[in-house]
């Protein structure tokens, strides 16, 4: 291959109002060509190693997925190279993977055997002490966001009540005509997948948008205020996909994971969003603006506009606070990490990644003689 692939960012998991949420099961089918666990402690190399290997394949121009930490977005949860079915998994906790097909499909690739043991275990209070100060913090952080959720449901509330939902219902029919046009349902269902675009991180509300819609040729940018429809819109149309046969990508809500933000219809270059804070998203000039708050009976929004107001500010007041504990949970994982990273044989680990590389290459081999 000539040229570099493309890199896709995204997150398979989330620090939510329900707490962490995982979209793991989606990362890669379980029928893929090989499922790399990665097991280790902190500081042992994991996010690293799987990079390499992204950053490897990238060169040899192979498409990959980074698939980034919640909790620490500079970080790698997982890597994916959809080309031949292979996938590396941080199987660590919160986010605790196991093999579903032992040595069929997947295994377990533990760093841990290049730790010095001795070494770690003299410092097992301290370690043990940090991680339940670690799990205080996301507790914390996840009481805050629960009650930030609270109230925006509350604003919410305010807006659904001035809702007229039959225009709602004609926009996403519209729509669905606009997207599929005379196509009908096929006896075929297409296949769902369910992650994240962007995350409640230490660094805030990140997203990896550029990554996911800007690809797409056909943009559709679903505008709002809360409790407008955007959500039931977006999951109108990923129905209609599922039912015409295409696979649907479903990006979710980084607070209430139950909640549509993203959709993309892959074989059709389609990709619907939502652009509201804070992720807001700038249109380009072929993209098509869908605007809910036509929907919306002003006389109800200005009966409530100083309800809204006071909900919005104490929205980002809880929601800030929970931020700052999520950054404090992971100023602390950066302590713990101080006493694996020195006790660590990473010339060991860089020969493993050696000849894990090897493997993947031979299984893109094999793939390129089966297809060839």
């Amino acid at each position: 291959m000539d040229k570099r692939g493309k890199v896709k960012r995204v997150f398979p998991g989330g620090n939510t109002a329900v707490g962490f949420y995982s979209f793991y099961d989606y990362i890669i089918t379980p029928d893929a060509t090989r499922i790399l666990v990665i097991k280790g402690g902190p500081g042992v190399g994991k996010s690293t190693f799987m990079r390499r290997i992204a950053d490897e394949m990238v060169e040899r121009g192979f498409d990959v997925e980074l698939h980034h930490c919640s909790s620490d977005n500079s970080s790698l949860d997982g890597v994916v190279i959809p080309q031949i079915g292979v996938a590396l998994i941080d199987g660590t906790a919160p986010h605790i993977v196991d093999p579903k097909n032992p040595g069929a499909v997947d295994e377990i690739v533990h760093l841990g055997d290049y730790w010095n043991e001795d070494k770690i275990r003299a410092n097992k209070k301290n370690i043990i002490e940090l991680n339940q100060e670690v799990s205080r913090l996301f507790d914390r952080a996840y009481r805050f966001l629960r009650a930030a959720k609270a109230v925006y449901d509350d604003w919410e509330a305010a807006n659904i009540e001035g809702m007229d939902f039959g225009l709602a219902n004609r926009k996403a029919d519209n729509l669905i005509r606009k997207i599929f046009g005379t196509s009908r349902v096929s006896t075929r269902v297409g296949k769902d997948r369910h992650l994240f675009a962007s995350a409640i991180t230490p660094d805030g509300m990140i997203n990896y948008l550029d990554t996911i819609i800007n690809p797409c040729p056909k943009v559709y940018i679903i505008e709002g205020e809360p409790g407008t429809g955007k959500s039931t819109l977006l999951q109108k149309v990923a129905t209609a996909a599922l039912e015409r046969g295409h696979d649907v990508e479903l990006y979710h809500c980084g607070l209430d994971p139950k909640k549509v933000e993203h959709v993309v219809i892959p074989a059709l270059g389609v990709a619907l969003t939502k652009s509201i804070e804070p992720h807001t998203y700038l249109p380009g000039p072929n993209d098509t603006i869908i605007d809910m708050n036509h929907c919306l009976d002003q006389k109800v929004a200005g009966k409530y506009a100083d309800l809204v107001a006071v909900d919005r500010k104490i929205f980002f007041e809880l929601f800030d606070r929970a931020i700052a504990f999520i950054g404090e949970a992971k100023e602390m994982h950066d302590t713990m990490e101080e006493y694996y990273i020195p006790n660590m044989d990473f010339d060991g680990i860089s020969r493993l990644w050696e000849r894990t590389l090897e493997r993947i290459l031979r299984y893109a081999g094999e793939q390129a003689a089966q297809t060839g």
